[in-house]
């Protein structure tokens, strides 16, 4: 049956009469051969419609395949990008093409495969294999693929132009350059190596991040050993008098390191002279006090649940035996078991918490299982349960400062004082292996407070949101009356220290202008102190206006903005580490 559009086309309908609508454009072509063929109109400009033809099929729009006559949706909303997927692998399309003239350059081919050998670690041998030089000279027969000598040539090359561009933007930069170091052992070679990062603020207050130095070192690994290579890895790029600090995990052997270059330096190029100059690593001390808290009380449970994982994750068939089961008991439960690292706390966290939602398989299959021994207790599970419950905090912060796109340092402040305020929450609960962890993880965490919270105070205080206001907050929930006093100048003090080195290096000629612009015929001094006093009396009024009457909602409700600021601050976006709304 047929029926008239508005353009007096004869349009195929439906058995129940009911028109089918189509665009003006899709009328069947008048031709003998195949009335279901559309026309290709002006509207199909893609180069894709050369290899399809549009044909209505039933109610449908089709694209028909030209090679192999596979029929695809050819509808104006479908696009045409799986039209074009399919050309690329259609099997009975002719793959031979005609390619516009273009200028071939030897020194492009040569360049861009020393790049390929870097990016995928392929062996340098690859370019005197004869399958890769026959296929090369299939791509492209003026290629003439290099020797393995001139191979490694062109990647030292490559090197070499990297390494200038680095150091051109390390010069450009105007601040201090901070650097980041540890020690790295191939699994296959058993040898050490050193990473030497740098990380720095360029002129259009973007962080930056280059590697310096990949190096190997030498056993044994002493604090003199480490020393000099670290010495010698900074004095070849210039960086003596640029140091700003340099962040190492926390250990003995990197103690006494920080404290040999500390003496190599000049003193006076040092931030604070060498206040800050060794910084620990956040990351690592978190790792440290989850890892003594851990040991002290459920030590032997994790080791149970480690043994278990290793026996249920050592062969396919078992794993296809776990599997079978849990999708019988715990059905809800798709993750697969994984093994940690012992030396990283958080990788432990994520085996107990895949491990205890699997709680019932382990008990089900420690009957079926005469080799499989020693499995987890009760009483395991209760102690893991609680306190991964616990340690969630601490996973989400790890993930934090260990993620890829990096916090600025202003919120790194409220995570570290929420951490200490939890823990102490942990000492008030009824069992007596959290409170043993909370102990144990409080005296680690006091250990290294003051060396972790000051800079990162200082830059809570530079961000125009919190100032002093959330020092104050977070202090008053950590310290009674009298440290609280001591601490807020210890903050106050420290970024009152780096203002006046900064502005003797930085801006004596106009400081001194600006101070006899300012002076009313008192002396700096008076005029120093009066302000301070005046600031400091502000300090304490706001303190008891506003920090005592902080209520439970009010807290929730800061946290929860500190939260959604964290996970949308990105120090790349060029906010120079200032999160505004």
């Amino acid at each position: 049956m047929t029926s008239k559009n508005e353009n007096n086309a004869s349009v195929p309908t439906s058995a129940s009469n009911t028109p089918i609508a189509i665009d003006d454009d899709e009328s069947p072509l008048e031709t003998d051969s195949d009335p279901s063929l559309l026309p290709i109109t002006s509207r199909h400009t893609s180069a894709v419609w050369s290899d399809f033809k549009r044909k209505r099929v039933g109610d449908v729009i089709k694209a028909e395949c030209n090679h192999c006559s596979k029929l695809l949706a050819g509808g104006s909303k479908a696009g045409t990008t799986h039209l074009k997927d399919h050309i690329k692998i259609c099997p009975k399309r002719n793959d031979t093409m005609t390619l516009a003239p273009y200028e071939f350059h030897q020194e492009d081919g040569r360049r861009d495969l020393a790049e390929m050998i870097i990016l995928h670690e392929y062996p340098i041998s690859m370019v005197e294999h004869i399958g890769f030089r026959k296929y090369s000279k299939t791509l492209q027969p003026g290629f003439k693929v290099s020797s393995r000598n001139t191979t490694r040539k062109d990647i030292m090359k490559r090197y070499e132009l990297e390494k200038e561009n680095v150091a051109t933007l390390l010069r450009k930069a105007k601040g201090k350059i901070a650097l980041t170091t540890d020690m790295w052992t191939a699994d296959n070679q058993r040898k050490g190596y050193m990473a030497v990062t740098s990380h720095f603020i360029d002129n259009t207050w973007k962080l930056q991040s280059r590697i310096i130095r990949f190096l190997y070192v030498p056993a044994p690994h002493t604090a003199e050993v480490l020393a000099d290579a670290l010495k010698e890895s900074i004095q070849s790029w210039n960086l003596d008098l640029r140091l700003s600090s340099i962040t190492v995990d926390n250990c003995s052997t990197n103690d006494a390191m920080m404290e040999i270059l500390k003496g190599v330096f000049p003193y006076g190029s040092l931030l604070l002279r060498g206040d800050f100059f060794h910084m620990r690593c956040c990351a690592h001390i978190l790792n440290l006090i989850v890892q003594d808290g851990l040991s002290a009380v459920v030590s032997n449970g994790v080791q149970r649940i480690r043994d278990s994982v290793v026996f249920w994750t050592a062969s396919d068939k078992r794993v296809q035996r776990f599997e079978q089961v849990a999708k019988q008991i715990t059905p809800e439960c798709s993750r697969k078991l994984a093994l940690d690292c012992k030396t990283r706390w958080n990788s432990t966290y994520e085996m107990l918490s895949i491990a205890t939602s699997y709680k019932e398989v382990f008990v089900v299959l420690s009957a079926r299982n005469n080799l499989y021994k020693n499995p987890p207790t009760p009483e395991d599970w209760e102690k893991v349960e609680k306190i991964c419950e616990h340690l969630e905090v601490f996973s989400k912060t790890t993930l934090n400062f260990s993620g890829t796109n990096y916090p600025t340092a202003n919120l790194y402040f409220p995570k570290i004082c929420a951490l200490r305020i939890a823990i102490s929450g942990w000492l008030l609960s009824p069992h007596d292996y959290v409170r043993k962890m909370a102990d144990i993880m409080l005296q680690k965490y006091n250990k290294y407070w003051a060396s972790v919270n000051g800079l990162m105070g200082v830059a809570t205080i530079l961000d125009p949101r919190y100032k002093m206001a959330l020092i104050r907050f977070y202090f008053a929930k950590i310290f009674d009356e009298h440290d609280f006093e001591i601490e807020v100048s210890r903050i106050s003090d420290l970024l009152r220290r780096l203002v006046d080195e900064y502005g003797s290096k930085m801006g004596k000629t106009q400081g001194s202008s600006n101070q006899q612009a300012f002076d009313l015929g008192s002396s700096s001094k008076s005029n120093e102190e009066t302000f301070m006093q005046e600031f400091a009396e502000f300090l304490q009024q706001d303190k008891d206006s506003n920090c005592g009457e902080f209520k439970d909602d009010e807290y929730a409700k800061l946290v929860g903005e500190l939260e959604e600021g964290f996970e949308t601050c990105d120090i790349d976006s060029g906010t120079s580490g200032l999160c505004t709304e």
